[in-house]
C-alpha cells in the first residue's frame, strides 16, 4: 500500500492506494493544530509514502512517517519526474502543481492538457503533448475572494455562497458578491480555455480542487472532473522513486 500526503493551506489529505494504483481510502483534516497528523493516520497501514507540502512540516511530523512507513519520499525539486519542467524559477513552484501536472499528463498521454485546480487559489496548469510542463497561472479562490471583500472594505459582509442567488444582475449587496465572485471564476475559466486554445486547438480542460465540482456545473465548456488529481499524481511520483520490491 502506498501513502500520498498532500498538506496545503487549508487541508491535508491523504490518500491510500493499492498494488494496482487504485485509492482505495481518502481522508481530509484540518492542517491546524498539525497534530492532527498523529490523530487521523495512527490506524492507517502503508508500507511507502509520499509528502508534497506547501506549508512547513515539522521535523516531528516527517520523523514520525519515516517510521511509520518503509520508504518515505518528500516531494523536492531533486525528485526524478515523469515530466519535463520548463519553468523560468522552478524553486517557487509549489509542489502541488508539479503533482497535478504529473496526474494531468498521465491522465491524457500524448495530448496537450490543462488542468485548473480550484481550492485556495486556482493554478492553472498547462503541460504539453511532449509531457512538458510550462507553467500557467494563480488566482485567488472563491473564499479568498469572498473574505478579501469583507476584509478589505468597511460594510461588505463575508456571505455564505450557498444562501446567495447567482443571477448575473444581484439585487442586494450578498446576491451581486456572489454573482461577481463566481461568475467573474466562471468567466475567468472560460477566458483563458478558449484563449489557450487559439494556440493549443485541442487541448483537453480537466478540473480538480475542492470547488471543482461546484464551478463545473455553471461552465459552458466541456471538461473531465477529478478533485483528487493531486494526491493520484503524487501516487505516480512516489511509484517512480520508490526502490524496487525483491
Amino acid at each position: 500500500m502506498n501513502a500520498a500526503i498532500d498538506a496545503g493551506n487549508t487541508l491535508i489529505k491523504v490518500a491510500i492506494f493499492n498494488s494496482n494504483s487504485q485509492m482505495e481510502e481518502m481522508l481530509s483534516f484540518s492542517s491546524t493544530p498539525i497534530e492532527n497528523v498523529y490523530k487521523h493516520l495512527s490506524s492507517m497501514h502503508f508500507e511507502q509514502c509520499i509528502v508534497s507540502s506547501v506549508i512547513n512540516l515539522p521535523d516531528h511530523i516527517l520523523k514520525y512517517l519515516q517510521l511509520k512507513s518503509a520508504y518515505l519520499l518528500i516531494l523536492d525539486k531533486k525528485t526524478k519526474l515523469p515530466i519535463s519542467v520548463k519553468y523560468k524559477n522552478p524553486e517557487t513552484l509549489g509542489k502541488d502543481r508539479l503533482a497535478l501536472a504529473v496526474a494531468a499528463s498521465a491522465r491524457y498521454p500524448g495530448k496537450d492538457v490543462l488542468n485548473i485546480s480550484i481550492g485556495t487559489c486556482i493554478t492553472y496548469n498547462f503541460v504539453n503533448a511532449n509531457a512538458v510542463f510550462s507553467g500557467g497561472a494563480i488566482s485567488p479562490g472563491l473564499h479568498m475572494r469572498l473574505r478579501a471583500m469583507h476584509e478589505f472594505t468597511a460594510g461588505l459582509p463575508l456571505i455564505n455562497l450557498d444562501e446567495a442567488s447567482l443571477n448575473l444582475i444581484g439585487n442586494s449587496t450578498e446576491d451581486a458578491m456572489a454573482s461577481g465572485i463566481v461568475n467573474g471564476v466562471v468567466f475567468e475559466i472560460e477566458g483563458y480555455i478558449n484563449e489557450l486554445r487559439k494556440k493549443h486547438k485541442n487541448c483537453t480542460l480537466i478540473l480538480s480542487g475542492g470547488d471543482s465540482r461546484y464551478v463545473a456545473d455553471k461552465l459552458n465548456i466541456e471538461t473531465d472532473i477529478e478533485p483528487d488529481l493531486a494526491l493520484i499524481g503524487l501516487n505516480i511520483i512516489l511509484k517512480l522513486n520508490a526502490p524496487e520490491k525483491n
